[in-house]
């Protein structure tokens, strides 16, 4: 069969529109950043920032035995300007690559920044067409930014991926942290929320953290941790909620994904553990004779993971006695974290959100002064617990004291 002339031509004249690698970019050219830091620089009104740009010769497939085994995992470089675009630009008179943000994974923003507020930070990140608006957020609580990306860390090589993980995996586990990022903050910046970022802290001695050494020695001299939530008003970081406080506010932000509640069994205190399996929290904004009614409902769902105390499950009483405990503590939390932020005239819950959704006219009349009107309202907490299952054990081998 003889091919068709006129296809034939067709498919000639279509390579005439293919571009092609016009715009390609070699590996050995770009400079991968893989995470980033802002700070403030003190008596000034200059960003100083702080990139970290992965050591291709550590992580390198295949390389030699040995090589790269005395490298640092990665560098950081530090530029201070009066914008945060011309201080990355600056960074290229230091870096003999041209800068790659494809694969950037976290932003580090320094407490002294944030408590000066946030709320000319993101523009760049939200014009830029090379940032990632999915990177991780957190704040370097107690330090500037560029002290926490200097840390190495164990088990991670790159300190940006390993502060991600940790980010993750506390949140998913233990609840007492959030992951958000760029696009999250921005929202609520923009929006009529209050934004929560996690904090990260450094343990340990900081002057041995940026060596090597850090790495090689079991427990590290300096290491990384997450440590609380921080709280903002009117975009400036006003307060930290620590312990069952943070975990709290992760319950009202219907953030939980799990955690273990630690309740009483008699006269031993926190003796059995419950692991939330499942939880969803709504919020509801009404207005009653003018003024703003606000409410938290939580539907939770738990199992019984340990306990230090003889229990039976079988018996309805006692299941229904814990899952009563459950509903005190979880509403107990909740309800402390709301103290802090209307305390601190914090909207984190999106109360003012759904205010302005469900009631657009009164939102108006409401939208000033309601940083005010928040911290003044009541806010109703309900709680719905139930405890699913008990575990591969049903009945405890200890015994009644009483036996």
């Amino acid at each position: 069969m003889k091919p068709n002339p006129f296809y034939m031509m067709l498919m000639l004249s279509s390579l005439l529109f293919l571009t092609g690698c016009w715009n390609s970019r070699e590996l050995s050219d770009m400079a991968i950043v893989i995470g980033m830091g802002i700070d403030k620089v003190p008596d000034s009104d200059q960003y100083r920032v702080s990139l970290q740009i992965v050591n291709p010769s550590t992580v390198a497939v295949g390389k030699a035995s040995g090589a790269g085994q005395n490298m640092m995992p990665n560098i950081i470089y530090s530029s201070v300007d009066h914008t945060i675009i011309s201080a990355f630009r600056k960074t290229s008179q230091k870096v003999s690559r041209g800068l790659f943000f494809a694969h950037s994974q976290l932003l580090v923003i320094g407490e002294p920044l944030a408590r000066d507020g946030l709320q000319d930070l993101f523009d760049f990140f939200e014009r830029s067409h090379e940032l990632r608006l999915t990177s991780s957020v957190v704040i370097a609580r107690g330090r500037d930014a560029q002290s926490l990306l200097n840390v190495l860390t164990p088990l991670q090589t790159i300190t940006a991926t390993s502060i991600k993980d940790k980010l993750k995996v506390s949140s998913e586990l233990w609840a007492q942290t959030v992951d958000v990022n760029v696009t999250d903050i921005i929202k609520r910046l923009g929006g009529t929320g209050e934004p929560v970022i996690s904090g990260m802290r450094i343990f340990g001695d900081p002057t041995k953290g940026n060596k090597k050494m850090n790495t090689e020695k079991s427990p590290p001299y300096t290491n990384i941790e997450t440590k609380g939530m921080a709280i903002f008003s009117k975009g400036k970081l006003a307060a930290w909620l620590d312990g069952k406080e943070a975990r709290g506010a992760v319950w009202g932000l219907n953030k939980m994904k799990s955690t273990v509640i630690n309740i009483d069994c008699g006269d031993k205190k926190e003796a059995i553990s419950l692991e939330i399996i499942r939880s969803t929290t709504k919020v509801r904004a009404d207005m009653l004779n003018g003024k703003p009614v606000l409410s938290l409902r939580v539907k939770e769902e738990s199992n019984l993971s340990e306990a230090k105390c003889s229990i039976n499950p079988d018996n309805r009483d006692e299941m229904i006695k814990l899952q009563k405990q459950l509903t005190e503590e979880t509403k107990k939390e909740i309800e402390s974290a709301l103290k802090v932020t209307q305390n601190k005239k914090s909207d984190i819950f999106g109360f003012a959100t759904e205010m302005e959704r469900t009631h657009p006219k009164e939102w108006k009349k409401l939208k000033k002064n309601w940083p005010d009107l928040f911290s003044e309202s009541e806010v109703k907490v309900s709680v719905e617990a139930y405890v699913r299952r008990t575990g591969l054990r049903i009945k405890s081998y200890m015994k009644p004291d009483n036996e």
